[in-house]
């Protein structure tokens, strides 16, 4: 089976995204070995990210090239739709691993470099949270189903909870917690002795992570909206669609594009500011050096980078 025009756009869009990510992961690890910063938790975990979001784009190619996503479900056999749901499956198991690394990872990148007491117990805890709600939710994710071969064979009798308000519930926990990673290191950066401007402009590298929040969110909306008579297919919208349009179409395409667009973001919105020797200097002067560096490919020839230096009041911030 080839993929449904629906099933190429998504893995060509996915494709970018994730290819984007690996570049970015790549020259990160590239600036630490240069600046001989030596790797921490973060890194690691960016690492087992961009593996993991390797492994749902398989998981994505696979879905449309022999699961049947993107076309209708009244076209597909018994075995194209059992292959679906067992894609859908290891997709779900893929997914709720991978967002939480994604968001530990921000985190301890935060951790190197705001090191007052305050911060690190405040983000020990979060972090702590994230990893629970990560193996709570992964486990509800195998015991979905009980048979678990339910989920897949819809022949096999079993119980199932409702899986829909199941991923619904996890990805409000997302929203919220992309939110409160998204303002953590808001305070800590105002606290710092310099301008106003270079202040905005630091928050502003921060302030990628803005869009990872409205993925999650728009997520959310197209899940409310999945046919589940007509799960496999759904419009190709590239806007925001209308209420009476997802009212009469699966959404299955939405939230799988938008599943695969929200881990895809985060990293490389980290690893912009993670490619630059990001934390407290070894000097006691305490200064801070940032800087970024990111080269847009081939594209223009063009290479964007921006160094800023920040002087650290370690009192002031304390």
């Amino acid at each position: 089976m080839s993929p449904s025009p629906r099933g190429k756009r998504m893995i060509t869009i996915v494709s970018v995204l994730v290819g984007l990510s690996v570049i970015s992961t790549f020259l990160r690890l590239i600036a630490r070995v240069k600046r001989r910063a030596g790797f921490g938790v973060d890194d690691y975990l960016c690492v087992a990210s961009t593996l993991l979001m390797l492994g749902m784009l398989v998981e994505l190619i696979l879905w449309c090239v022999i699961g049947g996503n993107g076309y209708h479900e009244s076209t597909l056999d018994t075995t194209t739709l059992q292959t679906f749901y067992k894609i859908f499956l290891a997709n779900q198991f893929t997914y709720f691993v991978l967002t939480p690394a994604v968001k530990i990872s921000i985190v301890c990148f935060y951790r190197r470099i705001f090191t007052t007491p305050t911060f690190m117990r405040v983000t020990f805890w979060l972090n702590c949270l994230m990893a629970a709600w990560a193996s709570a939710i992964f486990l509800a994710c195998a015991l979905q189903c009980r048979p678990l071969r339910a989920f897949w064979d819809k022949t096999v009798e079993g119980d199932c909870f409702d899986g829909r308000r199941y991923i619904i519930v996890n990805q409000s926990f997302n929203v919220v917690m992309e939110f409160i990673i998204l303002g953590c290191p808001v305070p800590m950066i105002w606290s710092l002795h310099r301008s106003w401007r270079e202040k905005l402009a630091l928050n502003g590298v921060f302030a990628l992570g803005g869009f990872v929040c409205f993925a999650s969110i728009y997520r959310i909306v197209v899940l409310f909206y999945i046919d589940p008579t007509d799960t496999t297919c759904t419009a190709s919208f590239l806007r925001f669609p209308s209420s009476a349009e997802l009212t009469h179409v699966g959404t299955i395409y939405e939230a799988t594009l938008w599943t695969h667009v929200e881990p895809s973001v985060g990293p490389t919105g980290t690893d912009r500011s993670g490619r630059g020797d990001f934390g407290p200097s070894a000097s006691s002067e305490g200064v801070w050096s940032v800087q970024e560096s990111r080269e847009l490919g081939n594209l223009k020839d063009i290479t964007v980078q921006t160094e800023i230096e920040l002087e650290y009041d370690s009192a002031r911030v304390e």
